[in-house]
C-alpha cells in the first residue's frame, strides 16, 4: 500500500512537474524558456523558446489540423527572423526577413505546382519598396516595377512568355501616368495610350 502511495505522489509530481516546463515568466514577468499556444480543438498553435522576453531561435507555428505553416527563426536581438512559409501540402511557397514582425528586405514567393520563383519583392516597414518581379512559372520574367509604401511608382515593363517587350509606362501613386506603349512580338508598337496625371487630394 506504502509502495502504491509513494508511486502516485511521484506520478504527480512528474505531471506537474511537464506541466511548468513551459509558459513560464521570471519574477519581472518576462516571459523565459519554451512557450506554447493552443487552439480550442487541442492542436498546438507554436512553440518557441523566449529569453528575457525576446524571440531565440527557431519558432514553428501550426494550422489547426496540426500541418506546419511557417518557422520564424530569430537572431539573437530577437527582432529580426528569417521566415518560411508553406502549403497545406508542405511545400515552401514564401520566404523572406521580418524586422520587428514587419517584412523587411527581399521576400521571395514560389508556385504551388511546380516551386519555381513567381514573385521577387523589396520591402521595408511592412511594404513594399523597390524592386517588383513577377515571373512566369517557367521561369521567365513577366512584369518588372517599382513600389513606394505600397504603392506602383515610376517605369513598368511587361514581357511576352518568349521575353519579348509586350507594354510598358509610368506609374504615379499606384495608377498609370504618362504615355503607355503596346508591342507585338516582333518589337513593333501596335498601340499608345495616353494616361492623365491622377488627381491627388481633390487637386489637379
Amino acid at each position: 500500500m506504502n509502495k502504491i502511495l509513494l508511486s502516485l505522489i511521484l506520478f504527480l509530481f512528474a505531471v506537474n512537474g511537464i506541466a511548468q516546463d513551459h509558459n513560464r515568466t521570471d519574477d519581472k514577468g518576462r516571459r523565459q524558456g519554451l512557450w506554447m499556444d493552443f487552439y480550442p480543438n487541442g492542436q498546438k498553435r507554436y512553440e518557441g523558446t523566449f529569453k528575457n522576453d525576446k524571440c531565440q531561435g527557431e519558432f514553428k507555428y501550426y494550422d489547426e489540423q496540426g500541418r506546419l505553416k511557417a518557422t520564424n527563426t530569430f537572431d539573437k536581438s530577437g527582432e529580426k527572423a528569417l521566415n518560411k512559409t508553406y502549403d497545406s501540402n508542405g511545400t515552401m511557397v514564401a520566404t523572406g526577413y521580418y524586422l520587428n514582425q514587419k517584412k523587411d528586405g527581399e521576400w521571395r514567393y514560389f508556385s504551388k505546382e511546380n516551386g519555381k520563383m513567381i514573385l521577387v519583392e523589396d520591402n521595408k516597414d511592412g511594404k513594399v519598396n523597390g524592386r517588383s518581379l513577377v515571373y512566369y512559372e517557367t521561369g521567365t520574367l513577366m512584369m518588372e516595377r517599382q513600389f513606394v509604401d505600397g504603392l506602383q511608382e515610376g517605369h513598368t515593363k511587361i514581357y511576352y512568355p518568349s521575353g519579348a517587350l509586350k507594354e510598358e509606362g509610368d506609374y504615379l501613386h499606384g495608377k498609370k501616368t504618362g504615355i503607355w506603349k503596346a508591342y507585338n512580338e516582333d518589337g513593333d508598337e501596335i498601340s499608345s495610350e495616353n494616361f492623365s496625371a491622377p488627381t491627388l487630394n481633390g487637386f489637379d
